[in-house]
């Protein structure tokens, strides 16, 4: 009888405690750009002493991880809608040079700003979950460590400002 009770008990405790919803889209957002201030400096140290870029195989690693981006994206159920226009030979390259040139390798990214790129897409936050779960699939499939999906991930979530419609 006292395990009954006991069970009961434990029962209607995690049946209140599971009662807490789930965080919203925005909320998720705004904790990722959280997580991302919180280890600025951890991530500024890692790249003062290897770059990203290094840590990303350079060119030919980056040019790997766009082409399988790409893909994921436009086949992802809730953003391959934004890439049934998009040109998959300009996407990949002005993507490539974007992260060649934002994690410290050389070269100069000729595409558009952030901003007047996305502008016309009506990126939600969830649009935007939707695209990181993307970015963090590849990369773990490619075996990318924690700390280059974070950065990376970071990255991005510092144009959240221009390109979501929060």
């Amino acid at each position: 009888m006292k395990i009954l009770a006991s069970l009961i008990l434990m029962t209607i405790f995690i049946s209140c405690a599971s009662n807490k919803k789930e965080p919203t889209a925005k909320e998720q957002v705004q904790g990722l750009q959280k997580m991302c201030t919180d280890n600025k400096d951890a991530m500024e140290k890692r790249q003062k002493a290897n770059p990203l870029y290094n840590r990303l195989r350079k060119k030919e690693g980056i040019t790997e991880f766009v082409d399988k981006l790409y893909l994921a994206h436009k086949t992802n159920e809730k953003i391959g809608h934004m890439f049934q226009r998009v040109p998959e030979r300009r996407f990949k390259k002005n993507v490539v040079a974007f992260l060649t040139v934002g994690t410290g390798g050389k070269g100069k990214y000729n595409g558009g700003t952030m901003k007047d790129v996305h502008a016309h897409l009506g990126i939600t936050p969830a649009d935007f979950l939707a695209a990181g779960g993307d970015v963090n699939t590849v990369m773990k499939g490619m075996k990318f460590g924690d700390n280059e999906i974070q950065e990376v991930v970071c990255a991005l979530v510092a144009f959240v400002p221009v390109v979501v419609r929060m």
